[in-house]
């Protein structure tokens, strides 16, 4: 009967100390740094293109105007995006907070796990761009943030995957091809000769 009553004491201190860990820690901090050997125009202009997302963004399927107009403050996206093989498909629903040109845009991501927050910025030195990233994951209960918590502690999961995809953008931004600004062309008028 004493065993019972340790291994239930036990039980009872792992639980206690796992929901401790996301008391402790309500939200997770990461980010990630690059430089590509780009302008800041052509970097901006790669890392808004939609239909390159699934190149640099693990696990994006789809993203779906809901609400207010595109890339404008406060418009709103439904984004589909799977964790990994065999896992279903997980969706969120994406705010655009603020956005300035060349210069930085702020997203907010809402879920039934979690709220998302990440400021991604651009910084142009003597033609090479610098892009940084600062996101915030917030569980939206007590085991979510202890599991949140946990995954960075131990295994930096939040990290590896923010770092897996900007060193994706930056070699799609290295090796673009895509010609966002073209120069305009001219078009030589007809013209009639009187004679």
């Amino acid at each position: 009967m004493k065993i019972l009553k340790y291994i239930l004491f036990a039980l009872i201190s792992l639980v206690l100390l796992f929901l401790a860990v996301g008391w402790i820690h309500p939200s997770v901090h990461y980010g990630h740094e690059i430089t590509v050997d780009k302008s800041v125009q052509e970097a901006w202009a790669v890392t808004q293109d939609e239909s390159k997302y699934d190149q640099w963004l693990a696990g994006f399927i789809s993203m779906e105007l809901l609400s207010g107009e595109k890339g404008a403050v406060g418009s709103t996206y439904k984004v589909v995006v799977n964790p990994g093989e065999g896992n279903p498909d997980f969706e969120m629903t994406e705010t655009l907070v603020d956005i300035q040109e060349f210069d930085h845009f702020d997203l907010s991501f809402d879920s039934d796990m979690m709220e998302f927050k990440q400021r991604t910025s651009f910084a142009e030195t003597d033609g090479k761009t610098t892009i940084k990233t600062e996101s915030e994951v917030i569980g939206k209960s007590m085991m979510t943030r202890s599991m949140f918590a946990l995954m960075e502690i131990f295994g930096g999961g939040f990290t590896k995957q923010e770092v897996e995809n900007i060193e994706n953008l930056k070699t799609l931004i290295e090796e673009n091809t895509t010609d966002y600004y073209p120069a305009p062309v001219v078009m030589e008028s007809d013209s009639l000769m009187v004679e």
